[in-house]
């Protein structure tokens, strides 16, 4: 095995530089506890920021792959493949959704949504073509999906952006409506803005935004690239709030680490793409479809939803009994096993965030100073008491 200062003199000589790793090499995981190449266990709080649904080593998945892996990995979309009919029957039996768009992230998913609102502007003539987002919202990192994020830190470095977008103040519905001019096609909106601090639309907000759009005839796009696939407790977080929209994007959890995104709709929506219009080399191919069948099998047949929002209630109970206290504690929100912590601007999570992994727990940070918590579905209550325990021990000895 290749020695760990190596792999760093490695990644610093010839990565990219886009990423700041902390100095850690994981090279396996059992359940939800990962090892570093010294032998360390950690807790995984975390789930590779909300993939890792199954935990590590799950044996219905590492059998689903190692047995497609031995008869065909990939083919392309030019032939039909088992594996992903099974995957789009799964998640259009219901009937939310008519069709899927299979690729690879969810910055792709949303490239796809966002193509699905240009072409029905174009082929109605209608010149609805923009679309309206959030401030503080997170939709990927290809041009179009990093002009379409509502924060200019993302994208002011790569300018000239693409046309057609208009930000406007998260769960401020008036705004949205003022924002509504005759060249909107769309609302895109997260049901939790991740990114920016583990934010929860709010239950008005987002009813009204649905009600709104079926009221002006605009397409509803819910990014569910991080809530969606059970992480909130429900298959898709906007059931939550009672509503359907018209397309919803989902990636993260969707594989259970294998790279998989798919984008579903519904109505027009859903049959306005054809030949042509849009594709993936790689998206639905049977490794990344076996491995997805399984993850939504476990959600829709094997009871993981129901522990996941049983595991979530527990978890919040544990967060706000034990944390809620101290006076740096802003905020502690979220829905189901996404949850954020925010701190005080004096107390830094980043540092926190470096203390829990000393003490053999991986936590994530985003934005406003924000602890964000997304462990994978099957951590157990005994893992979530230790984990709040050492937050707590930590949060004890800060002095503000």
């Amino acid at each position: 095995m290749m020695d760990f200062e190596r792999i760093k003199e490695i990644e610093k000589d010839h990565c990219m530089k886009v990423f700041k790793r902390s100095n850690v090499c994981f090279e396996r995981g059992e359940g939800c506890t990962l090892y570093d190449t010294a032998g360390h266990a950690y807790t995984d709080f975390f789930g590779g920021i909300a993939v890792n649904c199954l935990g590590y080593n799950d044996p219905d998945l590492v059998k689903a792959i190692s047995e497609q892996a031995g008869k065909i990995i990939h083919s392309s979309n030019l032939y039909y493949n088992v594996p992903q009919a099974e995957l789009i029957d799964r998640l259009t039996r219901d009937g939310m959704f008519t069709r899927a768009f299979l690729c690879n992230s969810g910055a792709e998913a949303n490239e796809c949504a966002i193509k699905i609102v240009r072409k029905l502007a174009s082929d109605s003539g209608s010149g609805r073509t923009t679309i309206l987002t959030a401030k503080e919202s997170f939709h990927g990192r290809t041009i179009a999906t990093v002009t379409a994020t509502g924060q200019e830190k993302y994208s002011a470095p790569f300018a000239p952006l693409p046309g057609g977008f208009k930000y406007v103040p998260f769960n401020d519905l008036d705004a949205l409506r003022e924002a509504t001019t005759p060249d909107v096609g769309a609302i895109m909106l997260e049901c939790i803005q991740g990114e920016s601090g583990v934010r929860p639309a709010t239950y008005d907000y987002l009813v009204g935004a649905y009600a709104f759009a079926k009221q002006k005839g605009l397409l509803l796009i819910l990014d569910e690239v991080q809530t969606g696939t059970g992480r909130t407790g429900k298959f898709f977080c906007f059931e939550h709030y009672g509503i359907q929209p018209d397309i919803v994007t989902l990636a993260k959890g969707l594989g259970g680490g294998v790279p998989i995104a798919c984008c579903l709709a519904r109505g027009d929506a859903a049959e306005v793409l054809g030949p042509g219009d849009h594709g993936s080399t790689f998206g639905g191919n049977p490794l990344a479809c076996a491995a997805a069948n399984v993850v939504v099998g476990k959600l829709q047949e094997g009871g993981l939803l129901e522990r996941v929002a049983e595991t979530g209630d527990y978890l919040a109970d544990q967060l706000s009994s034990k944390l809620a206290r101290h006076k740096f504690v802003l905020d502690i929100r979220g829905k189901g096993l996404l949850r954020g912590i925010q701190l005080d601007e004096r107390v830094s999570v980043a540092a926190v965030a470096g203390k829990m992994l000393s003490l053999g727990v991986v936590i994530g940070t985003c934005g406003h100073n924000t602890l964000r918590i997304a462990p994978p579905y099957i951590i157990t209550r005994e893992e979530i008491d230790d984990v709040t325990d050492k937050l707590e021990t930590i949060f004890s000895n800060t002095n503000v």
